[in-house]
């Protein structure tokens, strides 16, 4: 098959999907930053769903219920308490009282809880660990009660339309539940294969192409708004994937593409750390990112496996 890249056998990992994660939390990296571009339509539409769907592609039931929630709370509970603790908690609080530094979202104790209650925190991309967990066990219920992949999907888009878009559910969970149709969509293409099944050459063209022509239009409706922007971002996963597929490997994008809970759990507070030194300039302060990720990833890698998930 035309595109394919074969697995790493040292690790058992497939490149093409550590390149799609790297691109990924790039561009989650450089939305915190707060710099706009002229395709942020695109981007938007893509930096999210496309890190469910990645998630949805490597959904596995580990023999149950307790199987699951064991494996989930290791690679994702863990890691979000623990930096939740640090970096949105103590982190704050000291920041505050020892540097003088602010955050909008608060720098006292209440901190404890905030993740239950605000609608924002010092460190938001934690929200991402906990709404995975949630919708792994969600999709677990479903998966478990809906035999039919076709009822399934539509039972889905019908929660993330519902619990995404009409409910606003606390913790987090309307951001999470949003994106449930793209952990179905991974799910589905893993289990029929369809990343192998499908000629890049001929889809990835036409998707792409569609893509860029969705985002032209501006519905007046909010219905069309929502339709467009579902399609927008399915679109762009596939377009992206197959585009990942096809090139298969770029040396540091893949490299912080299999260690992206790193950047995903860090970056937030570095951020703030550097804009509180001037250094408030998108692009400079994206530069320092990238490079001390070549130190701080091999760190985290050798001190802290059991809280990044690496263990």
């Amino acid at each position: 098959m035309e595109g394919t890249a074969t697995p790493d056998t040292d690790k058992g990992r497939i490149p093409y999907f550590d390149l799609a994660k790297g691109i990924c939390i790039l561009l989650v990296v450089w939305y915190h930053l707060g710099a706009g571009t002229p395709f942020d339509i695109y981007l938007n539409a893509i930096r999210m769903p496309l890190y469910v769907f990645l998630s949805g592609l490597f959904f596995k039931t580990y023999g149950g219920l307790r199987g699951l929630m064991r494996r989930k709370t290791k690679k994702l509970l863990v890691p979000f308490f623990f930096f939740y603790m640090t970096t949105s908690v103590l982190l704050p609080v000291v920041l505050h009282k020892i540097g003088g530094m602010s955050f909008g979202t608060g720098q006292d104790w209440k901190l404890l809880y905030a993740f239950l209650t605000y609608h924002d925190f010092p460190n938001i991309p934690l929200w991402f660990l906990w709404g995975l967990f949630i919708l792994n066990v969600s999709f677990y219920a479903l998966q478990r009660c809906v035999k039919s992949e076709v009822l399934l999907g539509i039972l889905c888009l019908g929660l993330s339309i519902l619990l995404g878009y009409v409910l606003a559910l606390p913790a987090s969970l309307s951001r999470a539940f949003g994106y449930m149709f793209f952990f179905y969509l991974g799910y589905v293409v893993r289990q029929h294969d369809l990343l192998q099944r499908v000629s890049v050459g001929y889809v990835l063209p036409a998707s792409l192409m569609l893509f860029v022509a969705l985002g032209i239009p501006n519905p007046a409706s909010d219905a069309l708004l929502l339709v467009r922007q579902y399609m927008m971002s399915v679109c762009g996963v596939l377009s992206l994937v197959l585009l990942c597929k096809l090139i298969g490997h770029l040396p540091y994008v893949s490299y912080v593409g299999r260690y992206s809970i790193m950047l995903l759990v860090t970056h937030e507070p570095l951020i703030r750390i550097l804009n509180f030194m001037h250094v408030d300039n998108a692009v400079p302060c994206f530069l320092i990112l990238l490079t001390a990720y070549l130190f701080i990833i091999p760190f985290m890698r050798r001190y802290m496996p059991h809280v990044t998930a690496q263990t």
